[in-house]
Parts: structure tokens; sequence; C-alpha cells
């Protein structure tokens, strides 16, 4: 990444800031939960702005309540759909996360009337498809709707993970490129590359939300959170963020 921004995120900016932690008693009440957001803020945008749109997480967690969202009476039709990253895997991987959405989400009667935006293309890597990728979401020039994104071990969100080249640049402010091609991390499997929207992009939504499950995920977030450094935890760039929690 060669773009430089004059102001790079200060960690030590983030120092106090804390999450809105909401509990809830376990997965079908986390998924009624996750569900009942994302059909206010479509009937928001689409009030709003007369269209809709959904950025969604890969990993298990999103298996329990995407089931939820697929059975909403939404305006499916005035929805976009992407999602928050992706592995540069074709959709014959198990580690695609295009595939778990179209088998879960977009394979549903309401949401296959849905645009879906994808982030893979055919190109060899992410570096020589990024490009494309951000030609192919210019078309959704308003807000998100909703930002639905998860957390992993080592408090990486999206694929913004601790040690990332350019992790700076990726959680500025500044940064208008939208979306990243990432090196495959170390932190974290599988060992591939991958794309992913930046900080900026996430935050260019009305709403942003993350769903945990476990008591672990909630330690590493207080950890996080309590050390106060997005280079080392990126989850602590999201401030204030709202978060749905069962045990």
């Amino acid at each position: 990444m060669t773009t430089n921004f004059q102001t790079p995120l200060n960690p030590a900016s983030l120092a106090g800031t804390v999450p809105r932690i909401e509990q809830v008693t376990g997965i079908e009440q986390l998924a009624d939960a996750v569900a009942a957001r994302v059909k206010s803020a479509v009937d928001e945008s689409v009030r709003k702005y007369g269209a809709a749109s959904l950025v969604l997480s890969g990993g298990s967690t999103p298996e329990i309540y995407l089931p939820r969202i697929a059975s909403l009476d939404l305006p499916w039709d005035a929805v976009s759909v992407l999602l928050a990253d992706e592995r540069w895997v074709d959709e014959s991987s198990a580690y695609s996360n295009t595939a778990m959405l179209r088998r879960i989400l977009l394979s549903q009667p309401g949401p296959a009337r849905a645009r879906f935006v994808p982030l893979k293309n055919n190109s060899p890597t992410a570096e020589a498809g990024v490009a494309s990728t951000r030609a192919g979401m210019l078309s959704i020039d308003q807000p998100y709707s909703i930002v639905l994104l998860g957390m992993g071990n080592d408090g990486h969100i999206a694929s913004l993970f601790p040690g990332t080249p350019g992790l700076h640049e990726l959680l500025a402010p500044e940064n208008r490129l939208r979306v990243a091609a990432i090196p495959a991390p170390t932190t974290a499997a599988p060992h591939v590359e991958r794309i992913s929207l930046t900080l900026a992009e996430i935050r260019r939504s009305d709403h942003v939300m993350l769903v945990l499950q476990g008591n672990s995920k909630l330690d590493v977030l207080r950890r996080a959170y309590a050390a106060g450094d997005a280079l080392q935890t990126p989850v602590v760039a999201l401030g204030d963020v709202e978060v749905l929690w069962c045990p």
C-alpha cells in the first residue's frame, strides 16, 4: 500500500473509550436481537435513501443469526448485501465466506432478490483484484444500513489483523480506499490472502454492531479495551461500538 495519510490513527487517542455491551441469555435470543436490529436498520435506510445495504461477516457466529435475517419480511429488492471481508479463495473452498453466505442467506426466497456485491473476483491474487473490487462497490454510495462484525481471539475485526503491514493506514479515518488487499495473517488461520473493508469504510454506516458469543470472546474484548492499543488489538478502533453478546 503506497498511500500516505497525514494524520494516521493515534492509539493513545482511544484511551478511555468503552464498548456498549448488551447481554442476552442464549443463542436464540442473540439471533432474535440481531435480526431485530437488521430490520430496524433496513427500514430506516429505505425511508431515508430509498435503498438499504447490509455488511455481513463470516465465521461461526453468523451461522446462528443469518437464518433469522433470511426469514425477515424486508424489501429485499431494495437491499444490497456484501461482506466485511473475504478470504481470497474460490467458492468451492470450505474457507469461503461467500459460499457460506450463499448457502445460509442468499439461497432463501427473500434474500435471493437482494443484490450481492462480491469482494472476491477471478484475479489470481487479492492485490491484483482489489481495484476491480473497488470499482464494483461504486454503486453503493449511501451509508450502509448496518455492519455486523465478529472478532477473533487476537482482537481482529474483518481482516484487520495485528501485525498487518500498513495497519495504521487501514485504521486511519482518512482512508478512502474502501477495501484493501491483506497478506496472509500470522495470528489466525487459514493462512491465505484476504480482502477487507478498511475501518473508515466500516464506519461509513448508520449502525455498526459487534456480535460475540462465549466468555472467552468477552474476555478478549475487555482486555483489548483496557489496554487501548488498536495496533495490538484492532477491535479497539471501533470505539464505543454497540456489542451484542451471549455466554
